[in-house]
C-alpha cells in the first residue's frame, strides 16, 4: 500500500509539472532549506537562553560573600545577622536544620515547628533572619545536655539557585545585645577587609614576604613556639604604639593540633560569636588568645607548658575558613624580646 502511494503521488506531481510547467522539486529545496536555517537560528537563541539561565540559577556564592552571627534573645528566639557582601540577592529556604558540632546529626526535635521570617536578603545590605525554636525543641534539655567545648549551629539553604547552598551559624544560650554583635561583626569584616588588601598588596609589590616574615618575627618573642603545623599567614594587624601586640590569622586544616607559644597559665575558656571556641593564656604580663578553635583541650585555672597541645583549628565564630586567630597583648614593658 505504501508503495503504491508513492507512486500515485510521483504520478500526479508528474501530471502537474507537465500541464503547469512548475517544477515542483525545485521548489522545495529553498523552502526546506529556509526551515532548517530557522530552527539552527531557534537552536542558537535557545542555547543562549539557557546558558544566561544557568549561570543565575546553578553558580554559587563564595564562602566571602556571606558573614553571620546570631544573637539569642530568650525563649528560644533567635536573630541571625546577616551581611550579604555579594551584588545577588540571597533568599533562604523556611527549613532550617539544627545541629551539634561534636556528633555532626541533628539535634532531637522538630525542625518542621521551626518558625523563621525576613528570609530575602538584598545585595550589598544587612539582614536580620528570626529563627525560633520554642514550638519544636526542648531548650533546658539542649542547654543541659551540651558538652563543654561543644556547640549546636543552625544550616540555613540558599534557595535563591536551583540547587541548595548550606550557610552555617554558630548559636549558644547566651543573651547578647544585638548592637554588641553587630559590632563585633563590623571589626570582623574590617579585619577581613584589611587581609583582602593585604593579599592583593603581597602579589602587586615585591619583598612583600619578606616583609610580613620580619612583622611576625616582630609579633613573637624569639623562644615561643609556633603555634601550628601551618605556617602560612593569611593577614597579620600589628598594633603601632607597643611592639608585641597585635593580630595574626594562620591558615590551615580543621583538626590540626594547636599549641602553647609559652608556658603560662589559662584564665578563660570560652565561646563568642566573633571568636567562636577561644583560650586567652597569661604568660606573665603578656596575654595570648587563641580563636576559631575546633574545640579545646585544657580548663580556666590549668597550668601549661610550652608545645603542648591545647586544642584544634577550625571554623567557629565567623570564620570564613578554617584558621586560628591568635591574638598577643603586651604591657610596653613587657615587649623585650630574648
Amino acid at each position: 500500500m505504501e508503495s503504491y502511494s508513492r507512486k500515485n503521488q510521483k504520478n500526479i506531481q508528474t501530471i502537474i509539472e507537465r500541464n503547469l510547467g512548475v517544477n515542483l522539486t525545485a521548489d522545495r529545496r529553498p523552502a526546506f532549506a529556509g526551515v532548517r536555517l530557522a530552527v539552527m537560528s531557534c537552536c542558537m537563541l535557545c542555547i543562549v537562553m539557557l546558558s544566561a539561565f544557568g549561570y543565575m540559577k546553578f553558580s554559587s556564592l563564595n564562602g566571602d560573600d556571606l558573614a553571620l552571627a546570631s544573637v539569642y534573645r530568650g525563649n528560644g528566639r533567635f536573630e541571625i545577622i546577616i551581611q550579604n557582601l555579594s551584588d545577588r540577592e540571597l533568599k533562604l529556604q523556611d527549613s532550617v536544620k539544627v545541629m551539634q558540632w561534636s556528633t555532626g546529626e541533628e539535634v532531637e526535635g522538630d525542625n518542621e515547628k521551626i518558625r523563621t521570617a525576613h528570609l530575602t536578603v538584598p545585595p550589598r545590605s544587612q539582614g536580620v533572619v528570626t529563627v525560633d525554636l520554642s514550638e519544636g525543641y526542648d531548650l533546658e534539655k539542649m542547654e543541659k545536655d551540651l558538652p563543654e567545648g561543644d556547640w549546636y549551629y543552625f544550616v540555613l539553604t540558599n534557595n535563591y539557585f536551583a540547587f541548595g547552598q548550606d550557610w552555617m551559624c554558630t548559636f549558644d544560650f547566651e543573651i547578647q545585645q544585638m548592637e554588641d554583635v553587630k559590632n563585633q561583626m563590623e571589626e570582623h569584616l574590617r579585619a577581613r577587609e584589611q587581609a583582602a588588601e593585604q593579599r592583593e598588596s603581597a602579589s602587586k609589590q615585591q619583598g612583600t614576604d619578606a616583609e610580613q616574615s620580619s612583622a611576625v618575627q616582630g609579633l613573637f618573642r624569639s623562644d615561643w613556639t609556633w603555634p601550628t603545623a601551618s605556617r602560612e599567614v593569611s593577614s597579620l594587624e600589628q598594633q603601632d604604639d607597643k611592639a608585641l601586640s597585635g593580630r595574626i590569622n594562620i591558615a590551615g586544616a580543621i583538626g590540626d593540633e594547636v599549641y602553647a607559644v609559652a608556658d603560662g597559665v589559662v584564665v578563660e575558656v570560652a565561646f563568642e560569636s566573633a571568636w567562636g571556641n577561644f583560650i586567652v593564656v597569661d604568660l606573665g604580663g603578656i596575654t595570648v588568645k587563641y580563636g576559631h578553635l575546633k574545640d579545646t583541650k585544657v580548663s580556666q585555672g590549668d597550668e601549661i607548658r610550652q608545645g603542648q597541645v591545647i586544642g584544634t583549628l577550625g571554623k567557629t565564630g565567623m570564620a570564613t575558613g578554617p584558621c586560628l586567630l591568635l591574638e598577643v597583648t603586651a604591657q610596653p614593658e613587657s615587649t623585650g624580646n630574648s
